[in-house]
């Protein structure tokens, strides 16, 4: 059980538990890469990006970003995320890491920013 010291305020426990998080996090992060198979997909409705285990796979789904969807000039490759189905990649993570719905958001940041990723080098493989 936790005890507070004097030296230690509330506001370093909470720095102390956000590093635990992160560390936490870089763990969930190597799990994945090492045991899923990101491939990148297309179809007519635009790409995916599915991760694929033995026993279980997720999906990010990509359209093609249109002019009006921001004010910003678009490159020819520019895609945005529409959907996403992690339902049983984060029931398979919470079989090894006990997580909980506390931890899912920010699971669900880290498999996005992975799809991101996945999606970016399918993207420009050419330059």
């Amino acid at each position: 059980m936790w005890t507070i010291t004097d030296t230690m305020t509330k506001k370093d426990i909470h720095k102390w538990v956000l590093v635990i998080i992160f560390i936490h996090m870089e763990d969930i992060k190597k799990f994945i890469e090492e045991r899923f198979t990101p491939t990148v997909q297309e179809d007519k409705n635009g790409m995916k990006v599915v991760f694929t285990a033995p026993m279980t796979e997720g999906t990010i789904w990509f359209e093609r970003a249109k002019r009006g969807w921001n004010k910003k000039p678009l490159s020819t490759n520019t895609y945005i995320i529409v959907d996403a189905e992690m339902v049983h990649m984060l029931d398979f993570l919470n079989r090894y890491y006990n997580l909980t719905e506390d931890h899912y958001q920010d699971v669900r940041k880290l498999l996005i920013q992975m799809g991101m990723d996945v999606m970016d080098k399918h993207l420009n493989v050419g330059e």
